[in-house]
């Protein structure tokens, strides 16, 4: 026997090879589909569509286990051959879908018997699937169950229509493997929809809850009765789907409405006698809801109901716990009584609501009745407590007022009720005696500025008067002499016909506050000196001179130094000094550099924390060997140091000196007088200081910005003029080395030439003249498309581009430069993605300038992305909107990157990300900023994404417009 050939045996194994891979993609896809999605609609319709495609059959169809019938229920089919007739099909589609498999028959048995997987050669064999097996011309059928967790969820079945199949191996394996991924995405489905339903049941239950949460706070709140029922009323309707809800209060035997709607307001709403309200009285007596509808309603209850726009009516009795009344024959119960009912209207409906709606109206009608036995309650206590009035008014005036000083006068200016904090702050107490006018007299008070308050003047007094307080401020000095600023607020004290019968006053420490407040005023008039002061210089040492001097008065300070940064020595240099003399300046310089110009392992991040522009006081601990010098002087170090800076950019520092020198205790004497206490520098002068500082470092820049500006508009004219020559120079440069690179070019290949056909040439020799000219030919193409480039540069710059525009469609010319990379670039996985698009991918351009830009974009991404990886072309169209309609055309690879701080610039001239510099790439940093330029030429535009991070490469986006 014959062997097969080489060739054929490799042709076999490619086929097998491409099979395996299609259908490892088909399994990828499907499982990816059926994981992105939770509809079970969309999961199966993908699942008998890929099915068929996978396992290369006609047909597939997917039948869903109903437990609570032990069904198995047709679910979804698809069918790949038209080979049966429309109308046939059309027959057995509305047969299928009224089909059905019970869970236990022999077939079903035998397949979850036999782990998941059966294969009946004719299923016409079987009885119990016979009828099934004719309706839709089923022969030979794999059946495969769909079990998630040892529990069936269903069953999926593949089959050629009405012919006989041999599945093999490979089918039963894929058919296996995809009955195993569906299984789990249908749960999945089903265990969401469970959830969500669960979820929209709560949700439900939750906005119940509130509803019911919220009318029983509107009942203790201590509203109205009428506003409750009117919020019980929103509620109802709202919860119970309804037009619109009324409540009626039971009166006498009488239905009054809790609050006439608007539509009725002013007109007269006759009362309605119960006896004559069947219906309600029925509900009474059931001690439940009742649901009415229009046609079933007494004369007299449509006419009530009718005026009241009602019609199909949900009827819920309010009830209260009690005994029956004397009288009261209508009410036929022992254990509750009704004080009103709730009226919910259905318009469009006659289907009365779930037991679910009528527990919740029957819950917020239990409120309702609660509110108004509550007021009704109500209303008998304030007629027992009457009396308490009074009372109840005066804490509830000393309740709202400010909880801190209280005091409470009677109309003749007596205490009447005060706190603690009320003696503190003025000196009365409950215990007092004397009238105000009497203790004011004795107890004088001033205003914020010192001015001394008579008597009539003072907050009490007035609102004694009748004049309403709100905010006062004065001075109140205590027996010890300190003083505190106070302020006041008053509210009239009302008995029950609204007549005012004293005050309520309340007293806040506001020292503090008062303190602050000038304070800031204090910083503000200094800022503002210090602007009028540097207006109009523009020497920077000037300014600083000022700046400088206004901070020493504002600061109570005799010394200080202004210091500039020099950013590449990371150093200070003086610039100049106030209050120092000549031999004292330099000694103190050196000491304050101990910590400007701290070591390694000293003070480490300092010129940092100073870029933040906060202040530092410097002490004795910073200042190493200077506690005391030889002479037994002490030297108190003390040193309010701030950064100059601007836009967090050090330019400066200003130091303010309070160092003081006193001789050390062991030399002084009996007679020595002590050192006066160091003034130490608070918060306030820090804050101070520091937006002074930045004030000057304002400055500073703005006059630097001005000379820049000067200097700027001084070298514009060189800087046009040398932009000219210089690509004066590049043309010329270019068109020069042309002719040398092609001559250069021609000799190498005619060397070439004339060695491949002298066969004198030794074979080492041979091969070393090959490899050089090798070299030559390629160092001259590269050096041509340098001179090329730099002619193209210098054409854009001068205006000299011109397009030959036609009509193209960019998704071919974009497949074509993949198609043609794909076979070149072996280490990358060039895909072209093009998006679904309402129009064609065409546009208005130069064909050759559009594929000079994709060569360049797709060389940089091979070149930028030395490891392999993939690079994704995608064309899509985003939504015009208000803007003329675009396509959008995105290069991405998963190379170097892009750093951030080099993206701004990447499409300039001769720009390179400095991410490459130290690479084997080559490049001068014209590519982009050709593709750029080209781009805007076409009216297009492009940007850059990136990360920055090597391994997740860059995203190149390209902008054109779209022809309409």
């Amino acid at each position: 026997m014959r062997s097969k050939s080489p060739a054929s045996t490799n042709s076999q194994e490619h086929t097998r090879l491409l099979k395996a891979l299609r259908e490892s993609e088909l399994l990828r896809e499907l499982s990816e589909l059926l994981a992105s999605s939770l509809d079970t609609t969309r999961i199966l319709q993908v699942l008998v569509k890929r099915a068929t495609e996978v396992c290369e059959l006609s047909r597939c169809a997917v039948w869903l286990l109903d437990e609570a019938q032990s069904k198995f229920q047709p679910s979804a089919y698809h069918m790949s051959t038209q080979n049966l007739k429309s109308k046939v099909l059309q027959v057995a589609d509305r047969m299928w879908h009224h089909s059905s498999i019970a869970f236990h028959n022999p077939v079903i048995e035998r397949l979850l018997a036999q782990n998941g997987l059966l294969i009946v050669d004719d299923l016409s064999t079987e009885s119990s699937l016979q009828p099934l097996a004719e309706k839709f011309f089923v022969r030979s059928v794999l059946l495969v169950a769909l079990i998630r967790e040892n529990r069936p969820v269903g069953m999926m079945c593949l089959d050629n229509p009405g012919a006989t199949t041999k599945f093999t191996m490979d089918q039963q394996q894929l058919a296996r493997a995809i009955g195993q991924q569906a299984a789990v995405a249908i749960d999945n489905a089903r265990l969401y929809q469970e959830a969500q339903s669960e979820r929209n049941r709560a949700e439900r239950l939750i906005e119940r809850a509130q509803s019911i949460y919220q009318v029983a706070m509107a009942v203790n709140s201590g509203e109205e009765l009428p506003r409750v029922l009117e919020i019980a009323s929103e509620h109802l309707a709202h919860g119970l789907h309804s037009e619109h809800a009324i409540i009626a209060l039971l009166e006498k035997n009488q239905l009054k409405l809790s609050a006439p709607s608007r539509r009725l307001r002013g007109v007269q709403v006759p009362d309605a006698n119960l006896a004559s309200f069947v219906h309600c009285g029925n509900a009474i007596k059931n001690q439940a809801p009742q649901f009415v509808q229009c046609e079933q309603l007494s004369t007299a209850e449509r006419d009530w109901f009718q005026y009241h726009q009602l019609e199909n009516v949900l009827i819920i009795p309010l009830l209260v716990g009690g005994t029956q009344q004397p009288g009261k024959e209508w009410i036929p119960f022992t254990e509750k009584r009704c004080v009103g009912f709730a009226f919910v209207n259905y318009h469009s409906t006659s289907k009365p609501p779930s037991s679910g709606y009528v527990a919740f109206a029957q819950d917020i009608a239990a409120h309702c009745a609660l509110a108004i036995e509550k007021a009704h309650n109500l209303t008998e206590a304030r007629r027992a407590e009457a009396l308490a009035n009074e009372r109840a008014n005066t804490l509830d005036a000393v309740f709202n007022a400010m909880s801190e000083g209280l005091v409470v006068f009677d109309a003749s200016g007596k205490v009447v009720l005060s706190n603690d904090n009320a003696t503190r702050f003025i000196g009365l107490s409950r215990q007092t005696k004397k009238q105000l006018a009497t203790y004011l007299e004795q107890h004088p008070a001033y205003t914020l500025s010192g001015r001394p308050l008579d008597s009539e003047q003072f907050p009490l007094t007035r609102a004694l008067h009748g004049e309403r307080v709100r905010g006062e401020r004065y001075l109140h000095k205590s027996h010890d002499g300190s003083e505190h600023a106070i302020e006041v607020n008053i509210e009239p004290l009302l008995d029950n016909d609204k007549n005012k019968i004293g005050i309520v006053s309340a007293f806040r420490d506001i020292t503090e506050q008062v303190r602050a407040e000038r304070r800031i005023r204090l910083a503000l008039e200094t800022m503002l000196h210090a602007a009028e002061a540097v207006s109009g210089i523009t020497d920077i040492k000037e300014i600083l001179y000022r700046v400088l001097a206004m901070t020493l008065t504002a600061l109570n300070s005799e010394r200080g130094v202004v210091q500039m940064y020099h950013e590449q020595q990371q150093s200070f240099s003086p610039l100049l000094s106030i209050g120092f003399n000549q031999d004292e300046l330099g000694p103190w310089l050196e000491e304050q550099n101990q910590w400007l110009t701290p070591a390694n392992t000293q003070y480490a991040g300092l010129h940092e924390q100073m870029r933040e522009g906060h202040a530092t006081l410097v002490s004795r601990d910073q200042v190493i060997d200077s506690n005391e010098d030889s002479g037994g002087i002490i030297m108190h170090t003390l040193v309010l140091a701030t950064p100059i800076t601007h836009n967090k950019q050090l330019l400066g520092i200003m130091l303010l000196d309070r160092s003081t020198r006193h001789k050390s205790p062991v030399d002084q004497g009996p007679q020595t007088t002590r050192p006066l206490p160091i003034l130490e520098f608070n918060a306030w002068d820090m804050a101070v200081i520091e937006g002074i500082a930045q004030f000057a470092g304002m400055a500073i820049e703005q006059t630097r910005w001005q000379q820049e500006a000067e200097i700027a508009r001084t070298n514009e004219a060189s800087m046009r003029e040398s932009n000219a020559l210089k690509d004066e120079f590049l043309a010329i440069t270019a068109h020069e080395f042309r002719t040398p690179l092609t001559v250069v070019l021609a000799h190498s290949q005619m060397m070439s030439r004339i060695l491949n056909r002298t066969a004198e040439v030794a074979p080492e020799l041979k091969e070393r003249l090959d490899e050089s000219i090798f070299y030559i030919e390629e160092q001259a193409r590269q050096l041509t498309n340098i001179v090329n480039t730099f002619l193209e540069v210098t054409h854009i710059n001068r205006g000299q581009i011109e397009l030959n525009a036609e009509d193209l469609d960019i998704a071919e010319i974009t497949a074509a430069m993949v198609a043609k990379y794909s076979m070149t670039a072996t280490n990358h996985q060039i895909n072209c993605i093009i998006q679904p698009a309402p129009a064609p991918y065409r546009l208005r351009g130069d064909r050759a300038r559009l594929q000079q830009i994709f060569v360049n974009l797709l060389q940089n991404a091979i070149k930028y992305s030395p490891l392999g990886g993939p690079i994704t072309i995608t064309l899509a169209q985003p939504p015009a909107g208000h803007d003329a309609p675009t396509i959008e055309i995105v290069i991405a690879d998963k190379g170097i990157g892009v750093p951030l701080d080099a993206q701004d610039h990447l499409f300039e001239r001769f720009y390179r990300a400095h991410n490459i510099g130290n690479s084997q790439t080559s490049g001068i940093g014209l590519g982009l900023y050709i593709v750029a330029e080209f781009l805007r030429l076409h009216g297009g535009s492009i940007s850059v994404q990136s990360s920055g991070i090597p391994g997740e490469g860059s995203r190149f986006i390209i902008t054109l417009p779209l022809l309409v």
